[in-house]
């Protein structure tokens, strides 16, 4: 269990185009997941690890009063909700920009931070205990394998797009290199000092960064000494991975400076320099007593760090010069521990996965549904054919709905109609002879006698006409679509529609 003064930050993003047409008419943040809003599914996380407060972050002011609405009208009389403040950020800001804006905010010696489209099962709590059982760790973070190798889905000789390159010591508990590329990167530019002192480093692109993390309010200094620093996957993180080993080097400077001045002595000194005050950051004011600002190099300066040989102190020597001082000498120091830490899941062990795309959100969705998952995800409970059909549905003779599926309230389903791994909102109808294959049908679609749907979403209010067909397709809020046609990998919205 969390200590419940810890805080946490939410970054539920806004009116995200990237998952057009969904969006047109609902914010991200409260697209249906197994008919619940995706927000509620970090909410319970954190509720689950024993967090009772949480800032909620929306991009601009119309996306954060639905979000608002939603929390205060729905979620907010739900058994154990969370006291949430939902704080709206201005367009073009990054998520590193979100916890500059809440600096002043974030009182707790550590807090969490995760992304608003984020489920998992992995136990917040745990994650939050390895963090504290290192005091001096800036952050520890969530990495999840990847389920389909970057290598597999490229061309030979040409480098993946859009992946994370992480940097492991060989226990992969310490994280070392960070580089996250939306396009292609043919050159890694790796500290120096972080080479000499491992020695040994693994760098792959078979893990994802699953935006949970556990930060130091240290962090918060850092994000405020480097303005430029916007986002935390390309800018804040990439930072830390370069710098950690300066930072913790000025850590112990500030640390034995504050001890010697300080009345409660090193222990206080450390402590302090460390972020442990409860303060909000910012430089300690002339000779008064606070937490001591860690004097982080400038944005800029992120390639510094390899500049020069000269930085530190390598000179030619003949090979073997240290032969004696290594056989008879003294047992070689450990290298010292980074001030990321990371802990590491694959799928056997829990269940990770963010709605970054169209087509993530319906793979989530049909794995929310499926029986082992839902239970512990979205808390339905399935029935005794491993799907969940209300009581109140309408099911027509010979109609089948097979296991992993999901219908909402008030549904209707024609003679010899067939759902497979599909989830329904609440009052769709479906006609006869209708199929629905890997599917997410939202609140209200309508699909007429003999329509097939495979692959495809379907926003709420939409229509299908009589024997049409569609396959991979995204259709948008109250579209209708024209029968006995069909239509493949096509996005289809109604006339007027807004992007």
């Amino acid at each position: 269990m969390v200590n419940a003064s810890y805080q946490a930050v939410i970054l539920a993003g806004g009116e995200d185009q990237i998952l057009y047409p969904l969006t047109t008419n609902m914010v991200k943040a409260l697209l249906p997941v197994a008919n619940k809003p995706l927000i509620s599914y970090p909410l319970r996380t954190l509720q689950e690890a024993g967090l009772r407060t949480a800032f909620v972050v929306v991009i601009g002011e119309k996306a954060a009063a639905s979000v608002r609405e939603w929390i205060s009208t729905e979620y907010a009389a739900s058994p154990g909700a969370l006291q949430c403040e939902v704080v709206a950020v201005s367009e073009g800001q990054g998520t590193a920009d979100a916890l500059r804006s809440l600096a002043s905010r974030i009182t707790s010696d550590s807090f969490v931070v995760l992304s608003g489209d984020l489920l998992t099962d992995v136990p917040v709590g745990a994650l939050v205990a390895a963090h504290n059982l290192r005091p001096g760790t800036l952050g520890t973070m969530l990495l999840a394998h990847r389920r389909v190798s970057p290598a597999s889905e490229t061309k030979p000789g040409k480098p993946p797009k859009n992946v994370d390159y992480i940097g492991l010591d060989p226990s992969r508990q310490h994280l070392l290199f960070y580089a996250s590329c939306p396009d292609t990167l043919r050159d890694l530019k790796v500290a120096l000092p972080t080479v000499r002192r491992y020695g040994t480093m693994s760098i792959s692109s078979n893990f994802v960064d699953a935006h949970l993390y556990v930060f130091n309010r240290s962090v918060l200094q850092i994000l405020a000494d480097n303005p430029r620093l916007s986002s935390l996957r390309q800018d804040m993180l990439p930072y830390l991975t370069q710098h950690q080993f300066r930072i913790s080097r000025q850590q112990q400077a500030a640390a034995a400076l504050a001890g010697a001045g300080s009345p409660g002595g090193p222990d206080a000194g450390a402590a302090a320099a460390a972020g442990g005050g409860g303060a909000a950051a910012g430089p300690a004011k002339p000779g008064a007593a606070g937490p001591v600002s860690l004097l982080t190099a400038p944005s800029t300066e992120v390639e510094g760090d390899a500049a020069s040989d000269l930085r530190f102190g390598l000179y030619p020597e003949l090979p073997g010069a240290h032969y004696m001082a290594m056989t008879h000498g003294p047992a070689a120091h450990a290298a010292p521990e980074s001030l990321l830490r990371v802990q590491v899941v694959g799928p056997p062990e829990a269940y990770c996965a963010r709605v970054v795309d169209v087509q993530a959100y319906g793979e989530v969705n049909r794995e929310v549904a499926d029986p082992g998952v839902a239970l512990k995800l979205s808390g339905l409970k399935p029935g005794r054919h491993d799907n969940i059909v209300p009581q109140g549905t309408v099911l027509g003779n010979k109609c089948t709905i097979a296991s992993g599926c999901i219908l909402g309230e008030g549904c209707a389903v024609g003679d010899k109609s067939s759902i497979k791994r599909s989830v329904l909102g609440a009052n769709v109808r479906l006609g006869a002879n209708v199929k629905v294959i890997n599917s997410v049908l939202m609140d209200g679609v309508t699909l007429g006698d003999g329509a097939h749907v495979q692959g495809s979403v379907l926003c709420g209010g939409a229509a299908v006409q009589a024997g049409a067909t569609l396959k991979d397709c995204q259709v948008g809020s109250g579209c209708t679509v024209a029968g006995g046609v069909e239509y493949k990998g096509e996005v289809l919205v109604a006339k007027g529609a807004a992007r």
